[in-house]
């Protein structure tokens, strides 16, 4: 999508303050746009020498939940034993950012769908605060598609929610390109539908 505009990022704020006070009377509406990635390349400049990469394993749990304080080990453990792969960025011993990636499902509720044999639906991506602006969440992502598609995965999705300015310009740098649209509607925790506004060519 273009970069928005003074009078769009008005709107956006406006529409953004009224939805969260719509949330305070039980009434939840979320737009979202669903993505897919990795199908051109990504301008990865990065110190080559500093860092490692790779998925993590039941023997890297303690630094999967070292890197994020409020991701407990259990939670990681329950991840990895319902199959979804940790993939992992190293400085020396220390895991400095990671990501998830899940074959059997697109676990974002709003847009929960099983995936067919070679998709894959990306998720969680953290990198710890020390190493931000050092480009490690493009390449790890980069590197995450290229051992997927080993695995004979190719097509690489991931959702954003449509206010989140930062993660769109992230996925931008990714190359991504937005598919649909997509809005939820939640009403008292009793009624919910996601419905879908737009697709894109």
């Amino acid at each position: 999508m273009k970069p928005q505009t003074v009078t769009s990022r008005f709107c956006h704020r406006f529409l953004r303050r009224f939805l969260r006070s719509l949330r305070r009377i039980g009434i939840r509406i979320d737009p979202f746009l669903v993505v897919r990635e990795g199908e051109t390349p990504i301008d990865t400049d990065y110190d080559e020498n500093a860092y490692t990469f790779g998925f993590l394993a039941e023997a890297d749990l303690a630094i999967i939940a070292r890197l994020q304080p409020e991701f407990s080990r259990e939670k990681a453990s329950d991840w990895l034993r319902m199959g979804r792969l940790c993939y992992g960025v190293k400085n020396g011993s220390r895991l400095v950012a990671n990501m998830w990636c899940d074959l059997v499902e697109f676990n974002h509720p709003p847009n929960y769908r099983l995936l067919s044999d070679d998709e894959v639906y990306l998720f969680a991506g953290y990198t710890h605060p020390e190493f931000r602006g050092h480009n490690l969440a493009p390449k790890m992502r980069a590197a995450c598609y290229e051992a997927l598609r080993t695995m004979g995965r190719s097509r690489f999705y991931s959702y954003t929610d449509f206010y989140n300015t930062a993660a769109r310009r992230f996925k931008a740098k990714l190359n991504a390109r937005d598919e649909m649209l997509r809005l939820h509607v939640d009403l008292f925790g009793k009624y919910s539908k996601t419905l879908t506004l737009k697709r894109f060519d």
